[in-house]
This record gives C-alpha cells, sequence and structure tokens, in this order.
C-alpha cells in the first residue's frame, strides 16, 4: 500500500476512534461519507482508481468488520487462556504478547503494542500475565520475556522472544522496527505515517528487566 493510500487509511481509522471517543454517529457518518467521495473524484485520485479503489474499500471493509464491536484501537487484557485461544481462533491475525507487569522490557513493548493496536484497527492485539497462562507458557517453552506470538487463524506464524528481531538494541526498538518485522509477515500492510495518538495519549497496561521468567 502506497503512502496516499495509508494516509486515507488512517483519516479512515481516525473517524472511527473520534466515533468511540464522541459517540456522535451522526458526525462520524458525515466524515466517512467525505472521505468515500473523495476516492470517487477523479482529479484527486485519479491515479489510484480501478485496482487501488477497490484495495481502499477492501480495506474499509476489514476495518469496518474489526470496529463493529465495542473494543478496538486498544490492547485487549486477558486473563483467561480458553478465551485468550477463541479470540486467536477467531481472527485472521493476533499478536499475544505474554507478559509480567514487573519487567521493564515488557513495559517497553506494551507500549508500542498499544500504539500498533491504534494504528491497525483490524489486528488484534492481546496481552496476558506470563502467570495467567502456566499451559501456553509450557507449551510455547517460553523462559524470556517480553514473548509476543503471531498468529494467523490460530496457527502460530512467528514470534518475537525479547527483542532479538527488533534491531541491534537488546535493551529497546523503535515502532519502525515492529511495523517493518510485521509488514514482512503481511500481518499488516502498510506502514504508520503519523504516530501520534487521537487519544492524545494512551495509558498503558500495568506492567519491566530482561527478563528471565523465572
Amino acid at each position: 500500500m502506497d503512502q496516499q493510500q495509508s494516509k486515507l487509511v488512517e483519516q479512515y481509522q481516525e473517524a472511527k476512534l473520534q466515533k468511540q471517543l464522541d459517540q456522535d454517529d451522526e458526525e462520524v457518518n458525515s466524515d466517512d461519507d467525505e472521505l468515500l467521495e473523495l476516492l470517487e473524484q477523479d482529479d484527486t485520485l485519479a491515479k489510484y482508481r480501478d485496482e487501488r479503489i477497490q484495495e481502499l474499500k477492501k480495506e474499509f471493509n476489514r476495518i469496518d468488520n474489526a470496529t463493529a464491536g465495542e473494543q478496538y484501537g486498544n490492547m485487549i487484557t486477558i486473563e483467561d487462556e480458553k478465551q485468550l485461544m477463541e479470540t486467536v481462533t477467531s481472527n485472521e491475525y493476533t499478536l499475544v504478547h505474554f507478559y509480567q507487569p514487573e519487567f521493564d522490557k515488557c513495559k517497553k513493548m506494551n507500549d508500542k503494542l498499544s500504539i500498533i493496536a491504534e494504528k491497525h484497527l483490524a489486528l488484534k492485539v492481546i496481552i496476558i500475565k506470563a502467570k495467567d497462562a502456566p499451559f501456553l507458557v509450557t507449551k510455547l517453552g517460553i523462559k524470556i520475556l517480553p514473548f509476543v506470538v503471531i498468529y494467523k487463524n490460530g496457527k502460530e506464524l512467528d514470534r518475537l522472544v525479547g527483542f532479538e528481531k527488533l534491531g541491534n538494541d537488546p535493551n529497546n526498538f523503535n515502532i519502525e522496527d515492529l511495523e517493518n518485522f510485521l509488514l514482512l509477515r503481511n500481518v499488516i500492510n502498510r506502514r504508520t505515517i503519523n504516530y501520534g495518538s487521537i487519544r492524545g495519549s494512551i495509558k498503558p497496561v500495568d506492567q519491566d528487566s530482561d527478563d528471565d521468567l523465572d
């Protein structure tokens, strides 16, 4: 997805998030209509017509489906393994972060994942304390936190152990590195243009060091 398309998708998502914040359906629907009208203007998007317009509308539909419920644009906290797996198997792509609230690296991961959740509304981002998932901790062989599993249709696609795949700094990483990691695996289909939060500030989940699980 090119920059112009990414910009339009971000505008569409921001309208959805504004609706969530304001609960003003009439105003937000008007914003949506204006954006869709923009897609039909030959002089504005002439070179993006046909396939690219269809691609955008398909992405808008994905966002519509993802925002049909109440929980979107935020990380979802789950405390039960059964509920976790039900969520994972009912969505195309899901990120699951197994974390410990005291670990600094887990806090940093949650901070970045909260941005991903807001900027890619069709992607489910779940966090669960490692102690609340003993079966999965054993099954996945989790020994170091943070530990993020990427699921596609309920099956593991890839995993992040610590920050090892996110640049050369063992103690931190850039949000761009995380997006690139997800783009290469087709988990997301565009890079974010504006990382600023429409909410002003995102409250991180209660969450710190490499953090060996034991």
